[in-house]
């Protein structure tokens, strides 16, 4: 489940161009109400929200499904990114990998073995 904002859907056709199946939820509110009626392996949080939303939509995430794998996802979104990853990386939640979006594409592609080195993301 990718989860925030992906106004041109590049990451949801990066997920699917990896081979993966994706379902989207535009926000924390629509993310709980899909893992009501579907279990996810993962869902990726696309943050730029606040750390108190962020942590909320994860402990709701987990309450639903503990085994489920969760990425923090932060992308340069100038100075208020610089302030939020402090703060994820100073209050580590239990369960979560942060990874921006050049580690994550490295992930997908290293995984599926699928793009070619320095494809953009």
């Amino acid at each position: 489940m990718l989860v925030g904002p992906d106004p041109k859907q590049i990451l949801e056709k990066r997920f699917r161009a990896a081979g993966y199946q994706v379902l989207t939820a535009n926000d924390n509110k629509a993310a709980i109400e899909q893992m009501r009626h579907e279990l996810f392996e993962t869902a990726v949080l696309v943050s730029r929200g606040s750390l108190l939303n962020v942590t909320e939509t994860i402990f709701n995430l987990q309450d639903l499904n503990r085994s489920m794998e969760i990425i923090i996802l932060v992308a340069p979104f100038g100075q208020h990114s610089s302030r939020f990853l402090g703060q994820l990386l100073a209050h580590p939640i239990q369960g979560t990998r942060i990874m921006t979006r050049r580690q994550l594409q490295r992930e997908l592609y290293t995984s599926k073995q699928l793009a070619p080195r320095g494809a953009p993301f």
